[in-house]
């Protein structure tokens, strides 16, 4: 007994020597360890994921979506994609603008209608783009109302012309002149607008005044040329009348519609005076071919 006593004794010694941590330590350092357990575990299966994504990745990479390979048997759901629910944006009209302040397009010249007078070359008209017409080339299309003005319609994309004279049927005898210009809009529908527009406005407008002018438009008769075809009469009033010049006289001015080009032949005369039908009659005629050939 003696000896077991004597153990005992050098345990409860041992005991009060380390001095025995407290029940709650006890708890907070088993907590503490678990949880250090709980960390490294995670960190583990981190490690193992990040190792698996860098294989992975490239490999999925090149492929497309819908061309990564599955198990066989294996389902994949895709979701079908959804209709979009707005509505289809419809482009605006091709617009001319005037880029650099010129046109776009260039009219051959081909398809003017040269004057018949060799002695006498036909005069180049000019037309600018955005800009209003002036000299001869301002005369050469109607001008129905007195603020009308398409010179800078966006809609031109090309526009030429020329003032041309006719054959002298006499020795002595002065040529009679036309104007004859070509334009070409972005497309048909732009090309019927402008004949739309003259009509209206005749409809609109009546007679003014340009100094000693007066200036009356009218729809008459006229054959039926190209897609649609217009023609004016321009009657101009000397008030108050001047000496040598008719008091009043009336011009005819032809517009032809082909596609998205427009023939506009106005006559000029001679000093104040028509020319006679039959001079004129061919001409749009022939203006009216040459534009079935563009």
């Amino acid at each position: 007994m003696s000896e077991i006593e004597n153990a005992f004794a050098r345990v409860v010694v041992e005991a009060e020597r380390q001095g025995l941590p407290l029940a709650a330590q006890l708890r907070d350092r088993s907590d503490r360890r678990a949880r250090r357990r709980a960390a490294v575990g995670t960190l583990a299966v981190a490690a193992v994921l990040a190792a698996s994504a860098t294989v992975l990745l490239p490999l999925l990479g090149r492929e497309a979506p819908d061309q990564v390979a599955f198990p066989s048997g294996t389902a994949v759901q895709t979701s079908a994609p959804q209709p979009s629910t707005s509505a289809p944006s419809s482009a605006p009209p091709p617009t001319a603008g005037c880029p650099g302040g010129k046109f776009t397009k260039t009219i051959p010249a081909k398809v003017l209608v040269s004057g018949t007078n060799r002695d006498v070359p036909d005069i180049p008209l000019e037309y600018h783009c955005g800009k209003p017409a002036t000299g001869d080339a301002k005369k050469a299309l109607p001008k129905v109302c007195p603020d009308q003005s398409d010179a800078g319609d966006t809609s031109i994309l090309g526009r030429r012309g020329i003032l041309a004279y006719l054959k002298p049927v006499q020795e002595g005898y002065t040529p009679n002149t036309y104007f004859h210009t070509v334009t070409e809009y972005t497309a048909p529908e732009a090309a019927a607008a402008y004949l739309a527009g003259l009509r209206a406005a005749v409809a609109a407008c009546g007679e003014y005044r340009v100094g000693s002018l007066r200036y009356d438009y009218a729809v008459t008769d006229g054959p039926a040329l190209g897609d649609e075809s217009l023609t004016l009469a321009m009657s101009v009033k000397v008030d108050p009348p001047a000496e040598g010049t008719p008091e009043l006289a009336t011009f005819r001015i032809s517009v032809v519609r082909v596609g998205a080009y427009v023939s506009v032949v106005t006559d000029h005369g001679w000093e104040g005076d028509p020319t006679p039908d039959a001079e004129l009659d061919p001409v749009p005629t022939q203006a009216a071919a040459r534009l079935s050939t563009l």
